[in-house]
């Protein structure tokens, strides 16, 4: 008869975080592997749709709309800007500043790159019932709120 774990609440809250880790990296791996047939990697896909989403941003702005820091988004930026996808424009509230805007080609592989995040996420909730999934989600954000930027 198996006993139960000495400590089962530290137990699964530590593989619950083992769990969110293993799930984010995993998610992310399998957009870089759907993203790569345009040319494209998750983390530059997330640029992409975040400027689709937000128009024109900062490289401040735009960094903290997908969570990182702003001298991480410098490679992306030179990249999809030598591949023609975004360009820098002065902004005309801070000549200091530049924004960055989606060209033509950005918004049309911008689109594509949200189907890609779409068919993902239909593969990986497919078939979960839906209390489930809220239920997870009301859990997560209360965790995340205990955990203050």
């Amino acid at each position: 008869m198996p006993t139960d774990p000495p400590f089962p609440d530290v137990l699964a809250s530590h593989r619950l975080s083992t769990l969110v880790g293993e799930l984010s990296r995993a998610w992310r791996a399998r957009l870089d592997q759907r993203l790569k047939p345009l040319g494209l990697s998750q983390a530059s896909g997330v640029v992409l749709w975040a400027l689709a989403l937000g128009g024109a941003l900062t490289q401040t702005q735009l960094a903290r709309s997908i969570g990182i820091e702003g001298s991480t988004l410098v490679r992306q930026i030179d990249r999809l800007e030598a591949d023609g996808h975004l360009r820098r424009v002065q902004n005309p509230d801070d000549r200091r500043a530049n924004l960055l805007e989606l060209t033509d080609s950005g918004s049309e592989l911008a689109n594509a790159v949200d189907a890609v995040g779409r068919a993902v996420r239909d593969e990986l909730f497919a078939g979960l019932p839906v209390a489930d999934l809220h239920t997870t989600m009301r859990t997560l954000h209360q965790l995340r709120m205990r955990l203050p930027d």
